[in-house]
């Protein structure tokens, strides 16, 4: 039951009341003995008509208009809203990386106070200072030569004098 016309051939011979075989005979065109094969397709004629529509005007459907306005302003909240959902997780996740970065600054600052002090440690340690003093020719003070400031370590204000003659 691929066409219309196997069902036109097995319905009529039945309301005919004949037989199906000699409805088909008698429907059936004789080829003639030295016809040559349809082509395929002959039988199908085209007709092209031309259509001018420079008159034609269309006309203006406002539902099919507010309901594209409705679909575009549906699609905008949804964008906003899943903007809206991935901004914070964003913002945590570029939170967490400034965090790593400002521990691995405090972990190098406490390497370099930590060599900082041992070098200053080194730098003022008692040997250090001597060897510093024999190189510049530093000599020691005699005690006649030491002015000793606020003896009795009082909180007053060391008063500026002019030195004794």
């Amino acid at each position: 039951m691929g066409t219309f016309a196997s069902v036109f051939n097995r319905v009529l011979p039945l309301i005919a009341g004949g037989e199906r075989n000699d409805f088909k005979e008698r429907m059936t065109p004789r080829p003639e003995p030295c016809a040559l094969r349809a082509m395929p397709n002959e039988d199908i004629h085209l007709f092209i008509k031309r259509i001018d529509n420079n008159r034609v005007i269309r006309t203006e459907d406002k539902q099919a208009t507010a309901t594209c306005w409705r679909t575009i302003g549906v699609a905008g909240l949804s964008a906003v809203i899943a903007v809206g959902m991935i901004v914070p997780t964003a913002y945590g996740q570029l939170a967490g990386y400034q965090i790593e970065r400002s521990r691995e600054e405090q972990s190098r600052l406490r390497k370099q106070l930590a060599q900082l002090e041992a070098m200053e440690a080194q730098l003022l340690s008692p040997a250090t200072l001597a060897r510093m003093a024999d190189d510049q020719n530093f000599v020691e003070a005699s005690p006649e030569t030491m002015v000793v400031l606020n003896v009795d370590r009082s909180t007053a204000l060391a008063m500026n004098q002019s030195p004794k003659q």
